[in-house]
């Protein structure tokens, strides 16, 4: 009997992997079709890298499922003071009284951490069935995002992955695929000081796939 319920467990294990094998092959063959949406041309990403653009994506968020309420919130703090500013909000907005107590985030618990001297990070705190629930990393954000609905989720799903905006146009360029976006972001190398153009291909599921373009800065001038 025990070597039956083995055998079960096992082939229902090798039914599944075969099942997510699949998905992913299917997913790789939309996400390699030359027929795009409209132009096959690239278009510069309108966002700029001088100012803070991860802020700026916030408004178009749009949770993977409908909560009681939620919020997308920017943490700053600095040596005299820290602020918290709630840049997009969903659901019952009464019930934000609940949330009463305000995490203090560090390098952590947090999403797109900057800043120096300064410190600054981005956290999510939903409310379901009464609960309040903080959520304080990447594939928490990840799993909060879920389908990927506009270009500029895409962004930042790309960004927990550290795949980052630029000002040169080989870190900053997109177009529509028939199942998602492709882009062209910017990867940062510390040491030795260095920026890669990589192409990174994104499903509306949230399956990426990235390949290098090349390294398109060295040294002093990349920092």
């Amino acid at each position: 009997m025990r070597h039956i319920i083995i055998l079960i467990s096992l082939l229902l294990f090798i039914s599944c992997e075969k099942k997510e094998v699949e998905k992913l092959e299917k997913l790789e063959i939309e996400m390699t079709t030359k027929d795009v949406v409209g132009t096959p041309n690239f278009h510069k990403i309108d966002y700029s890298v001088k100012e803070n653009y991860l802020d700026s994506l916030a408004k178009f968020i749009k949770p993977n499922r409908k909560y009681q309420y939620w919020q997308y919130v920017a943490y700053y703090q600095n040596a005299a003071s820290e602020t918290y500013t709630v840049l997009k909000q969903g659901g019952d907005s009464l019930l934000r009284k609940k949330i009463n107590e305000k995490p203090r985030p560090n390098y952590n618990a947090g999403i797109f951490f900057g800043g120096h001297p300064s410190f600054r990070c981005n956290y999510i705190v939903t409310i379901d069935n009464g609960k309040v629930n903080s959520l304080k990393t990447e594939e928490q954000f990840r799993d909060f995002l879920g389908t990927i609905d506009n270009l500029e989720e895409a962004i930042l799903l790309a960004r927990t992955y550290d795949y980052q905006l630029d000002n040169d146009i080989r870190g900053s360029e997109y177009r529509n695929l028939q199942n998602g976006f492709e882009l062209h972001l910017m990867k940062y190398h510390e040491f030795p000081t260095r920026r890669e153009s990589v192409e990174i291909k994104i499903s509306r599921d949230g399956f990426i796939k990235t390949k290098s373009r090349g390294i398109y800065c060295e040294g002093l001038d990349c920092r």
